[in-house]
């Protein structure tokens, strides 16, 4: 049998070759597989129900239909879970959704990440910041705003697979460790 990464990573290739090629239902996608990663990560009994021998596989295949529906996912991303259903497999569905964002970022030319800032800016200024981040990798952006005091000034953008860190607080760190404060 495949190893469980190597699995993962089958599911998510077959996800996007099956997907038709539209924005909505990329991005639809990619929040299905989400929420769904995040109740079975979070929440016991979502877990529980997928991975009970206990429970039939038409009850499991109706539940991921129902919560399918709710995102206009079609049927292709659901032959595959059903798969995973079937091999029992549903263990794999939060690195299905690590993967399935790195391939989204390279299908679409788009990276979604969080963009950390040392306090709270005017909307000006954030679409200052994300344009440049976007001139400099080459690609459309869609950023979460948090903030962290601690980072002095400058800002943190982070994706799944990029870090780009221009804080105060890491470049005196960098300083600190070389002797130079």
């Amino acid at each position: 049998m495949l190893k469980r990464k190597e699995l993962a990573r089958k599911a998510v290739r077959l996800i996007v070759r099956k997907l038709p090629k539209k924005k909505e239902t990329i991005l639809k996608t990619g929040e299905f597989l989400n929420t769904l990663a995040l109740l079975y990560r979070q929440d016991k009994l979502t877990r529980n129900f997928f991975l009970s021998p206990q429970v039939s596989r038409e009850a499991k295949i109706k539940a991921l239909e129902e919560l399918a529906k709710n995102y206009n996912v079609p049927k292709e991303v659901l032959e595959v879970l059903t798969y995973l259903v079937d091999i029992n497999a549903m263990s794999l569905v939060p690195e299905i959704k690590r993967l399935y964002d790195i391939e989204l970022e390279k299908l679409m030319k788009m990276l979604k990440g969080e963009l950390i800032l040392p306090a709270k800016l005017d909307k000006k200024t954030v679409d200052k910041i994300r344009n440049a981040i976007k001139k400099l990798l080459d690609r459309d952006i869609e950023v979460e705003v948090s903030v962290d005091p601690s980072l002095i000034g400058g800002f943190i953008f982070k994706t799944q697979a990029f870090v780009l860190d221009t804080s105060v607080k890491t470049q005196l760190e960098k300083l600190a460790r070389v002797g130079g404060v």
